[in-house]
């Protein structure tokens, strides 16, 4: 169910849906406000589920790599708050119910239990899930930043795109590893 609020904010105008709801993506300049705060939510979450799935993996690569993306993505939230600064606005999120699905899906992996590679392979399965959704919201949000004339904003938003797809990258080929792994012990 999606969220809606009473009153508009006096920068922004006031339009109303069919169904009478205040609708506030109404300029590009909503839309990237609106990426932000689902993206400082959604890190924030993936930041609390990372050591979960670390601990729950076996393979110590695995573990370790989930280890080190959480500390990436401490660094993403900072990034993310100078992004609000660079606007001229509070960092502040709103709930990102998609970070909040795929968390539980990792959850979910973790409590259905198993061992050796192919647990492991569920673990990176799910952790790539994660990245292709902020790949996505980070690219999108560099397109806004990059149309609006927010260079800086862009430039910011592309380090952590970089970083995300590097993430991607290691978890593909080591899940590639884990599956062949998984394979020989069948």
């Amino acid at each position: 169910m999606l969220a809606t609020r009473k009153e508009p904010r006096e920068s922004e105008p006031c339009v109303f849906s069919k169904k009478g709801k205040i609708m506030s993506l109404t300029t590009l300049e909503s839309v990237l406000n609106h990426a932000l705060k689902d993206l400082l939510s959604a890190e924030k979450q993936f930041r609390d589920a990372l050591p979960k799935l670390s601990e729950a993996a076996a393979n110590r690569e695995l573990a370790s790599a989930l280890l080190e993306h959480r500390d990436e993505t401490v660094h993403h939230i900072e990034r993310l708050e100078r992004c609000f600064e660079l606007l001229g606005k509070s960092p502040r999120s709103e709930k990102c119910e998609a970070a909040e699905g795929l968390v539980e899906e990792g959850k979910s992996i973790i409590e259905e239990g198993g061992e050796g590679p192919s647990f492991d392979v569920a673990i990176v399965g799910a952790a790539r899930k994660v990245e292709h959704y902020e790949i996505v919201s980070y690219a999108d949000a560099c397109e806004y930043a990059k149309n609006l004339g927010h260079q800086e904003l862009e430039n910011v938003l592309r380090e952590t795109l970089q970083e995300e797809q590097v993430t991607d990258s290691k978890l593909h080929k080591l899940g590639e590893r884990l599956v062949m792994e998984a394979k020989r012990s069948a």
